[in-house]
């Protein structure tokens, strides 16, 4: 048991430092409940990732948002499921908010099957004005139909985006502090199907030629389709985050935290996110970046 235990107090520490890191970086406040999410992390045993990323405003910079991806070797999502919800059920009782959890509950319905689980997220998105804070949610899921179409019809102005309905496999439940709720769900297409003609039929043909330029450093490729967002975003992943600047035309502010990542020990890939009409634009100026770090016993 001593021998175990040096390898998951490192394991904790690192997780911690990753996000003080980002903290420290970026000049985040340790707002409430950043501290919970904090304990939250260091309560999950076993591997897993996580995300720290920022979401760019023009000049404005919103920096304190942290997932935490599960990695299940032993198919226990519903024990993730729980853990994640405890925590969410801390923050909502010592924040004072209510909850709505009722998009999650009416999408898991009765008897969900969690071997259709494929990937499990929870984290947090804060702001100075707690009431625009949230909880965040991903399930991704596979060879499970009639959930997806649970999803569409919980998110029901989404109906002009059936056509990607045959890319979709997650969905993402955003927990607002003010007890509003919403669910996105993202449509994906994976690097070995951008150049498809029948993807190019079905898919591409609805965005214009500047979203498809990204695509050349990409491996995945996912849209959000929200009640929330009329202009819809584009997630690019990247296989390699030196490309970041090749393919988006950064401002100032998401060029200062891009640089600061190039001298950390992360995952070589990430994400980014931006609607649709910035990348016309001759500089974005709304952009998210997403970095990654992950956690496995096996190498600590």
């Amino acid at each position: 048991m001593i021998v175990d235990a040096i390898p998951k107090n490192r394991l904790k520490e690192q997780k911690l430092q990753f996000i003080r890191n980002h903290q420290q970086a970026f000049d985040v406040e340790p707002i409430y409940p950043l501290p919970l999410f904090e304990d939250f992390v260091m309560s999950v045993e076993g591997d897993c990732s996580l995300e720290a990323s920022c979401k760019i405003e023009s000049d404005k910079l919103i920096a304190s948002r942290f997932l935490l991806f599960f990695k299940d070797k032993a198919q226990q999502w519903q024990k993730y499921l729980h853990q994640s919800l405890t925590f969410f059920s801390q923050v909502e009782t010592q924040v004072g908010v209510q909850i709505d959890y009722s998009l999650l509950q009416q999408f898991l319905g009765y008897n969900f099957d969690f071997s259709k689980v494929t990937v499990l997220s929870a984290g947090i998105d804060l702001r100075n004005n707690l009431a625009e804070s949230s909880l965040k949610m991903h399930i991704r899921i596979k060879d499970y139909p009639e959930k997806l179409e649970t999803a569409f019809a919980l998110s029901d102005n989404t109906a002009n985006s059936h056509y990607l309905g045959n890319f979709v496999s997650l969905i993402g439940f955003d927990y607002y502090f003010n007890g509003t709720s919403e669910i996105e769900i993202y449509a994906e297409v994976q690097e070995e199907d951008f150049f498809k003609p029948e993807i190019n039929n079905l898919v591409w043909q609805h965005f214009p030629k500047t979203a498809l330029e990204p695509l050349k450093a990409s491996n995945l490729f996912f849209t959000g389709l929200s009640k929330a967002n009329d202009n819809p975003v584009l997630y690019y992943h990247l296989k390699n985050r030196q490309d970041l600047s090749n393919y988006f035309k950064l401002n100032d502010t998401a060029q200062r935290v891009h640089s600061f990542y190039q001298h950390q020990d992360i995952l070589p890939q990430m994400w980014v996110g931006t609607a649709q009409n910035e990348l016309e634009k001759t500089r974005i100026e709304n952009i998210r970046l997403y970095y990654y770090k992950s956690f496995n016993m096996e190498s600590n």
